[in-house]
C-alpha cells in the first residue's frame, strides 16, 4: 500500500518508519532530524506518536523571517502558505484580529500586538467544516508566530483522525506519573 501524508508522514506511521533519529521532547512528542519529504519553508518538524497508534500529528516550524514592525514579510509568508494549502484542502477559515481593548492598534504595532498575544493570525481547515481532507487528516492549522518585533515564522500543524485516541494514551501516561 502506498500511503501518503504531509512531508511523507502518514497516520499511524511509527517513528522507526521515518528512518530519522527522533528526539523525545515531551510525553508523546518528538523532534525529527529529517522527514521523508521536506519543504524548503520549514526548518524543523515535530510529531506526536504513541507505540499503540503511531503518529497522529505533524507540526512544521518555519524558517525565521526578518520583517519590519508592520509585519509585512511575515504576513506575506503566511498568505503564500495559506494559498498553497487552500489549493490542496479547499475551504478554510482565517482569523486576523486584534483583541478588544488592545492599545497596539496602529499598523506599525502589528508585530508588537502579535508578540504580546493581543493580535492573532491563523487559518484552519477542518473535516467538520467542509474542507477537502485527504490522507486521514481531520484538521490543519496555519499560524504566524513571532520571536520579537523584527522576527517571526510560520507554523503548520496537521492532525490525523487518530489524534484524540493518542491524546488519551499520552494523558493516561502522564496521569500515571502522579
Amino acid at each position: 500500500m502506498n500511503k501518503k501524508g504531509p512531508f511523507g508522514i502518514y497516520m499511524g506511521m511509527s517513528l522507526n518508519d521515518i528512518g530519522s533519529n527522533a528526539e523525545q521532547i515531551a510525553p508523546g512528542g518528538y523532534k525529527l532530524t529529517n522527514v521523508p519529504k521536506p519543504h524548503s519553508a520549514f526548518e524543523s518538524y515535530l510529531v506526536k506518536a504513541t507505540p499503540q497508534y503511531g503518529i497522529s500529528m505533524v507540526k512544521a516550524i518555519g524558517k525565521n523571517i526578518e520583517t519590519s514592525v508592520y509585519g509585512q514579510e511575515l504576513q506575506s509568508a503566511f498568505k503564500e502558505m495559506k494559498n498553497k494549502l487552500f489549493s490542496i484542502y479547499g475551504k478554510h477559515e482565517t482569523t486576523d484580529a486584534l483583541l478588544p481593548g488592545s492599545i497596539w492598534n496602529e499598523p506599525k504595532d502589528w508585530m508588537q500586538g502579535r508578540l504580546i498575544k493581543e493580535r492573532i493570525l491563523f487559518a484552519m481547515w477542518s473535516k467538520d467544516k467542509g474542507s477537502q481532507m485527504i490522507d486521514d487528516l481531520n484538521e490543519i492549522a496555519l499560524s504566524a508566530e513571532v520571536l520579537n518585533t523584527r522576527m517571526g515564522y510560520i507554523v503548520v500543524e496537521y492532525h490525523f483522525s487518530n489524534d484524540d485516541i493518542n491524546n488519551s494514551v499520552i494523558q493516561a501516561q502522564e496521569d500515571d506519573a502522579l
